[in-house]
């Protein structure tokens, strides 16, 4: 079967949104807890401190979330925090730091992410092509 290479392209578009959708949906269905509000919108999670997962309250207190739910990067912080903080100040410093989140990293990194990887299969193919073509 021969697959159209921008159906390819469009369902590797796609599958990571279906993905985040279907997993959002799971979890709303598994939490008893109200969730958490913020400027007229309930989120899934609550803002609970719970010690064995992640609530809102990671989102508001990286300490908090750093001292009870982080294992395998805690030797990494004084590499991840440079990164992490400075993102984070990179988007409070535009004003609107909701606004910035959701352009930055809910859009304009995911698709550069989704444009660097069809260009990866399209290289691939490519590769592909050469290798079974007679010279």
């Amino acid at each position: 079967m021969k697959i159209n290479s921008r159906s390819l392209y469009f369902f590797i578009f796609l599958l990571p949104i279906i993905g985040m959708i279907l997993i959002n949906e799971y979890t709303r269905l598994t939490i008893s807890e109200k969730g958490y509000q913020i400027q007229g919108v309930t989120a899934i999670n609550s803002a609970k401190k719970l010690n064995q997962e992640c609530s809102w309250i990671c989102h508001n207190n990286t300490s908090f979330c750093k001292q009870h739910h982080v294992k395998l990067a805690k030797p990494y912080f004084n590499k991840n925090d440079p990164i992490y903080f400075g993102i984070i100040n990179s988007l409070k410093s535009t004003g609107n730091y909701g606004l910035a989140n959701v352009i930055f990293l809910v859009i304009l990194f995911p698709l550069l992410m989704v444009f660097l990887f069809i260009k990866s299969v399209r290289i691939q193919i490519e590769i592909r092509q050469l290798k079974v073509s007679p010279h």
